[in-house]
């Protein structure tokens, strides 16, 4: 069983395009990823409402999506190109453990499909 951590993105960005971990400004953000670091997890994956699941270093453009703002239907949609993504990053979602640094509108649909996860901490 490997320990996996989502990182939820958050509005304030740098307005150039540069790795995904430096893209994401704030320090609700940094202590995310503080948290993140700790837990010495086999990875870490921060989740965006444009890019779906990124890797650390991913470079990335700045963007403006707020999933907190769109349709259910366009919620699905991204949760389900998040659950390949995990899938395909060879993480295994009924015996890998799941720590997600998100609010409730990013995991709702995630969690179904998750068997093993830790809501560490309240992020409206």
């Amino acid at each position: 069983m490997k320990k996996i951590i989502l990182v939820t993105c958050v509005a304030p960005k740098k307005n150039q395009k540069c790795a995904a971990k430096d893209l994401y400004q704030g320090d609700l953000f940094k202590q995310l990823m503080d948290f993140a670091e700790a837990q010495q997890p086999a990875h870490i994956f921060i989740l965006s409402g444009k890019y779906h699941l990124l890797e650390l270093e991913t470079e990335i453009e700045p963007y403006d999506v707020n999933l907190n703002k769109v349709s259910e239907e366009a919620l699905v949609d991204w949760s389900n190109k998040v659950l390949t993504q995990l899938k395909e990053k060879g993480c295994d979602l009924q015996n890998d453990y799941f720590y997600l640094l998100t609010n409730e509108t990013y995991r709702r649909h995630l969690v179904s499909d998750i068997k093993q996860y830790e809501v560490p901490f309240y992020i409206e």
